[in-house]
């Protein structure tokens, strides 16, 4: 069977897109979409622990199949890296924990999948988001425009994953529910 709700995450410390995308009755629909803003003054822990809380909430309201995640893309800055990962990190815990299967999908994975194109910036994202795939809720705010790239990018896939006819990305973890 195929994923039919997705919670979508683009990992951040100081902002962290969040959303949820379902497909009902073969018709997207955008359910919920947020940026969580962690205050720079706030220890790394408590920020943590924070968007911990948020995706648990969403998870909890929203009952996702799975979670999809946009899989870091190394810079120059590693100290902004190693905290990105360690964001990862914890939603990926918390997924874990509601027994749900996260998967990763590199930022042109993501491009490539909404609108056809890797070199995509984020304004062909969100348009393509509205345009192509009718999400005409769809938020400015670019970390949760992301989020429902990376989700909508799952549930794609999901569909051909279920036919057997591509292997899909690598899983990071197989829940059980």
């Amino acid at each position: 069977m195929f994923d039919s709700c997705v919670l979508g995450v683009d990992p951040g410390v100081a902002n962290v897109g969040l959303a949820v995308v379902a497909r009902v009755d073969r018709k997207l629909s955008l359910m919920w979409a947020t940026t969580v803003r962690t205050p720079s003054d706030m220890a790394g822990s408590s920020r943590l622990r924070r968007l911990a809380d948020e995706v648990g909430a969403a998870i909890t309201l929203h009952a996702p199949d799975a979670v999809a995640i946009e899989r870091l893309a190394w810079n120059r800055n590693q100290v902004s890296a190693l905290q990105v990962a360690r964001a990862t990190g914890a939603v990926m815990v918390v997924a874990d924990r509601a027994g749900l299967p996260v998967e990763e999908y590199g930022p042109n994975e993501v491009k490539i999948a909404v609108t056809g194109a890797g070199n995509a910036d984020k304004h062909q994202v969100r348009d393509a988001l509205v345009r192509i795939h009718g999400l005409r809720n769809c938020p400015v705010q670019a970390d949760a425009v992301d989020a429902v790239a990376i989700a909508l990018t799952h549930l794609m896939g999901s569909r051909i994953r279920a036919a057997g006819r591509t292997p899909g990305p690598t899983r990071v973890r197989s829940g059980t529910r």
